[in-house]
């Protein structure tokens, strides 16, 4: 099954390009000089039977693998076969999973961790490898040594040095279900956020830096810094992209309005290029109705907003820092602009959550008529503030976290709420918004092609198996020990 890496959190009902394995691809292009093959299976149609022929023809020196806690057990599994095939082969691990516990994927001298920012560590060490510099000289890496040894705090970047991600490496196809053009890709702009929610996972790169990030904190209060790249790098890569090919984009920056004059001056600049796309903006970022109209011009099609609640007192709980009338005003002004909004329900993201307040989450979300409601479970994953909640207060089932997709599957019993509730919670809430007459009719409406029927489809194939499920009294998505059984 594909495993969404751009955010890190689901399976997903669409395969969205692995952006950041390909920043960091074409960054060891561009300042290691090396001859990159970026290789993604599921876009490309790459059986496992075809993989194994493939490592055993090419003898790559190096992989790389963006592991998310998902695809933890795929990814040590695909670098047995490359073993296999190529006993001299590196294999590093880089993303969540690996910064949080490599001392589930470094088990020999040929096996490397990359702990939060990845770009330069994985330069360095190539120059390990070449016998230009020491592993303990490495920030930001972890290595086999009759055990597994940690170096130093890799420092963050400055982002606008990285280069465009280069999608020519790209060889698969990816589809969006929110987006009506195709060929689609993602972009990410920016890294960091800014804001302190306690539960928040934000996309895949910026877990694996606030993991490094917060371990070096006594008390976990400072995230890491936003950066950005400048408005003429988001005009230049936007432009690549076009030039590409692409009609449709998904920016999976995790907030992608940052300030009016910003905003503005890239939306007028990549209005021209006639690409449709859709990102990710706070509620209280989207009240300025000309901003919004620029961002319309520009050829955005749909906002998402993470809304999470409709209970003021609980979005006072996870620091959300908003108000539900700032989510309100926010989905009247896209409307008015020519934009179409998206809320979330984020089920379980404070203790204090109760049937009532997810009653009444459901019915203010439903009452704002929007075309997509986004309903998922939060997880409490180790780079949160949550984390720490659930396991102070022995909230996980497990004991502790385990990889789950947010969509579907439940790791904790909160204080008013048992996983069993909340995952019922969740059906509940898909299928009065999706199956209703009004969510069918809205859904129906918006299919533009042949192509975009039969992708709907499967994902309206996906809800009804997901609902179908049988709720067994079952542990964790993935019981403990399994990741290390597959080393």
């Amino acid at each position: 099954m594909p495993i969404d890496r751009l955010y890190g959190c689901n399976f997903g009902y669409d395969y969205k390009p692995p952006v950041h394995l390909l920043q960091l691809a074409t960054y060891a292009r561009v300042h290691a000089g090396w001859d990159v093959r970026f290789l993604d299976s599921p876009a490309e149609g790459i059986t496992a039977r075809a993989f194994e022929q493939a490592a055993a023809d090419e003898h790559w020196d190096v992989s790389v693998s963006w592991s998310t806690y998902l695809s933890a057990e795929e990814d040590l599994r695909a670098a047995k076969v490359l073993r296999r095939a190529n006993p001299a082969i590196h294999n590093v691990f880089a993303a969540m999973a690996p910064t949080w516990k490599p001392e589930e994927f470094v088990r020999d001298g040929q096996t490397w961790a990359l702990l939060g920012e990845p770009e330069h560590t994985l330069c360095e060490l190539a120059e390990v490898w070449k016998g230009a510099r020491t592993r303990e000289a490495v920030n930001g890496l972890a290595w086999w040594d009759h055990g597994v040894k940690r170096s130093g705090f890799r420092d963050l970047l400055d982002v606008p040095s990285l280069p465009i991600p280069d999608r020519r490496l790209l060889l698969g196809t990816y589809r969006a279900n929110r987006l009506d053009r195709y060929p689609v890709t993602a972009a990410v702009f920016s890294r960091g956020c800014g804001f302190r929610c306690t539960f928040c996972t934000p996309n895949a790169v910026d877990q694996t830096i606030e993991l490094e990030f917060k371990r070096l904190q006594p008390t976990y209060k400072d995230r890491p810094p936003l950066r950005k790249r400048t408005v003429d790098q988001v005009v230049a890569e936007m432009e690549e992209i076009h030039a590409l090919g692409y009609r449709g984009v998904e920016i999976a920056d995790n907030v992608l309005t940052w300030g009016k004059t910003r905003t503005t001056e890239i939306c007028d600049r990549i209005a021209p290029l006639g690409l449709q796309w859709i990102g990710l903006a706070r509620a209280n970022m989207l009240h300025d109705v000309d901003m919004v109209r620029s961002m319309a011009r520009a050829g955005c099609t749909m906002i998402y907003m993470g809304s999470e609640s409709f209970d003021d007192g609980l979005l006072d709980d996870m620091a959300k820092d908003l108000k539900v009338k700032d989510v309100v005003k926010a989905v009247q002004v896209c409307r008015e602009a020519g934009v179409e909004p998206e809320v979330s329900v984020l089920m379980g993201a404070s203790p204090k959550e109760t049937w009532a307040t997810l009653f009444h989450s459901w019915r203010a979300a439903r009452q704002l008529g929007t075309r997509f409601v986004h309903f998922s479970v939060a997880l409490p994953s180790p780079s949160t503030e949550l984390y720490d909640l659930a396991i102070q207060n022995g909230w996980f089932i497990d004991g502790d976290f385990v990889p789950a997709d947010n969509s579907k599957d439940v790791i904790v019993n909160l204080p008013h709420l048992s996983a069993r509730e909340l995952r019922l919670a969740l059906k509940l809430a898909y299928a009065a918004q999706y199956l209703s007459p009004r969510g069918i009719r809205q859904q129906v409406g918006h299919v533009g092609s042949v192509t975009d029927l039969r992708h709907k489809s499967q994902s309206a194939l996906k809800l009804f198996r997901f609902l179908g499920e049988r709720d067994q009294a079952r542990k964790g998505a993935i019981p403990p020990g399994r990741v290390t059984a597959a080393v």
